[in-house]
């Protein structure tokens, strides 16, 4: 860079612009100066290379400044600017980006661009905030919402954001390599990562937008966002409103929605709605107008049209909240009063007015009876719509970054949910045997279940918990295959006993853990010996990477506690009675989900179908929209899979033969 000769200066005056100092601007000496045309020039800016062109709207156009009022900038090479209604001040402008027809873009000096902003999340009265940073994760924001009952880990957590928001203030603001901002209202504090591109957005005020070449960003038309945190790949288009809020990577928001005060994490769908105080791990979706998310936390989430929480009592203020836990649909229409707690898995339907307390009732049915909620535990375990939720979410994760901010655990059987199914087992058979039998239902966590469910759902919950029990058992076996003896089969089947506790586990933001791993984190927290939320994440990686060694920790104490015998100490004739057990439940469960999945093929889905044809006719029609059972790809790979449990078993006779 170089100060400007006389000559330059005539001639840049010669093409309309001006300067409050020129000795206050600088070029790079390859500067084209005929591409800097109606200029004005105020505080120190610094101009560099300007060869090259950019494509706008499909038009080629010519790198360099255009029709605009720079203060305080840095401008990189092959940058073009244009069309600036009042002024870009502060900025440093990366090589490659442009900026055109935006009506200003301004930053304060020690602005922290979204960072340290307290989201009011899950309790809209307060209790719960989490202070948004550009490196929040699911992970760091659920230690800070929902771990609130230690005083000196919420001092920790405070120093290391305070050291993170710290780092985030800058004197400039910035706008990433090969970034755009076109056609947009006024820009206000705003950090735009490389390769971004908002086109068309209304106003943004105090926010981040994470980019990279791998995944850029979008932010759209009509946009309209305050004090925010937007990740990588995320696209925010449609008039989206939002206010204090964080949006995760790869998650997708438009068509209106609106939020403020939530936080929603990786690959979540947001289109019409409104959310308040909502924390939504992975997952979260949300498709339809009319559709109220408040007061609450939920990961894995399918909200219906028309859904609606209710958090507020008219006595203290909007103070209740809820917990849906991973996995839970909302039917259209449903009402839920908070304060709730609903498992993993569950459905709700119809419009609920008491306070559901039902966690320990996963994979289950409440819906509304004559103004009554009701409960059918374990009912979800038969649907064919879980066993594709747990297929599509792998399949469904957006995020083509390198590193993925948000660690995610996605199986429907694990740990967490088997334990809450030996839970609500035992809590059924208890009712059982405590109601009398002139009894018809019982109210149970504010629903009321049948007398005559209690034995049915309790042995609902027995056939998948021994499904997932003895699955692990022969996986581990199958794993085990090389062995020349049976004693070396059952050496591999010893736990690592690295728990005290392998039976209590948590859900963090979309990733499952022991809990008193959860708790041995917090202790170093508090410790002080994490310096950064990278530093924590890392921790949560660390984690993550154990789970399968805790899953099977967790697999051989659940083993012993339901049959009496641990994995290693079977032997081969019991080996074998497991893999028959294991068929016969397997079997069960898996012949009800393929039940299921063809009720789409019964009379009542041909209702809408064949208007005034005839019975063939209507087959026929209805065999060109829909397909048939037999052609109906998730029917035909349940089918596959129901073969191919046969051919498992006899491969898994014949190794267990073998000692």
């Amino acid at each position: 860079m170089a100060s400007l000769a006389q000559s330059q200066i005539e001639r840049l005056e010669a093409q309309g612009c001006t300067a409050d100092d020129w000795s206050a601007v600088a070029l790079d000496g390859a500067t084209d100066l005929a591409r800097i045309r109606r200029v004005h020039f105020a505080g120190v800016v610094a101009v560099g290379s300007n060869d090259g062109s950019i494509c706008v709207d499909g038009a080629q156009l010519p790198c360099g400044l255009y029709d605009a009022t720079l203060v305080d900038c840095v401008i990189g090479s092959n940058v073009r600017v244009a069309n600036i209604g009042s002024a870009i001040v502060r900025y440093e402008i990366g090589d490659g980006a442009l900026i055109q027809n935006v009506a200003a873009m301004t930053a304060e000096d020690g602005a922290t661009f979204g960072a340290g902003t307290e989201v009011e999340t899950v309790n809209e009265a307060g209790g719960r905030v989490v202070r948004l940073t550009p490196l929040l994760s699911a992970q760091t924001a659920y230690l800070q919402a929902f771990r609130r009952h230690a005083e000196p880990l919420r001092r920790a957590l405070t120093a290391i954001i305070d050291a993170d928001v710290n780092a985030a203030r800058r004197t400039r603001g910035v706008v990433g390599a090969h970034a755009r901002v076109v056609h947009c209202g006024k820009l206000c504090n705003v950090m735009v990562g490389p390769y971004a591109v908002v086109r068309g957005a209304a106003l943004l005020a105090h926010g981040t937008i994470l980019s990279s070449a791998e995944h850029p960003t979008l932010v759209g038309d009509g946009v309209q966002a305050k004090h925010f945190v937007i990740a990588e790949g995320a696209q925010v288009e449609g008039g989206a409103l939002l206010d204090k809020v964080y949006i995760g990577q790869a998650c997708r928001v438009g068509k209106q929605f609106s939020a403020e005060n939530s936080l929603f994490f990786a690959n979540a769908e947001l289109f019409h709605g409104e959310a308040v105080a909502v924390f939504a791990g992975p997952y979260a979706v949300t498709h339809h107008k009319g559709t109220l998310l408040i007061a609450a936390g939920l990961s894995f989430y399918n909200a219906g049209s028309g859904t609606n929480m209710s958090n507020h009592m008219y006595k203290l203020g909007p103070v209740h909240q809820g917990v849906f836990e991973r996995g839970v649909k909302t039917g259209s229409f449903a009402y839920v009063l908070h304060e709730t707690h609903v498992g993993a898995f569950s459905v709700i339907i119809g419009k609920h007015y008491a306070n559901i307390n039902t966690p320990d009732l996963p994979f289950s049915y409440i819906h509304e009876s004559e103004g009554r909620s009701e409960i059918v535990p374990g009912m979800n375990l038969f649907s064919v719509g879980t066993v594709r939720d747990g297929e599509k979410w792998p399949k469904r994760d957006g995020r083509k970054v390198r590193t993925p901010r948000d660690r995610i655990s996605f199986g429907v059987f694990t740990p967490y949910t088997v334990e809450k199914m030996r839970a609500g087992r035992a809590a059924l058979l208890r009712l059982n045997d405590a109601t009398p039998k002139d009894k018809a239902v019982v109210h149970y966590g504010g629903v009321s279940i049948k007398r005559l469910l209690f034995k049915n759902c309790s042995r609902y919950y027995a056939q998948a918990i021994t499904r997932y029990l003895y699955g692990r058992v022969l996986d581990r076996i199958d794993a085990a295959a090389t062995a020349r003896a049976w004693a070396d089969v059952q050496q591999a089947l010893r736990p690592a006993g690295a728990l005290r506790d392998p039976f209590a586990w948590t859900d963090v933001g979309g990733l499952l853990l022991p809990v008193e791993r959860l708790r041995r984190l917090e202790d170093d927290i508090t410790a002080g010996r994490y310096a950064s939320l990278v530093a924590v994440d890392e921790a949560f990686s660390a984690i993550a990477a154990q789970y399968e060694q805790d899953e099977w920790d967790y697999v051989c104490a659940a083993f012993a506690a339901e049959f009496g015998t641990a994995p290693h100490e079977l032997t081969r004739e019991q080996a074998e009675q497991v893999l028959v057990a294991f068929d016969a439940a397997s079997a069960a469960l898996h012949g009800k989900i393929a039940d299921d999945s063809r009720k789409e093929f019964d009379a009542f889905a041909k209702i809408g179908f064949g208007l005034e044809m005839t019975d063939d006719e209507r087959a026929a029609e209805f065999a060109a929209v829909r397909g048939s059972a037999e052609t109906n790809a998730v029917v035909q790979r349940l089918a596959a899979e129901q073969a191919a449990m046969v051919e498992q078993l006899h491969q898994r006779r014949a190794r267990l033969a073998q000692f």
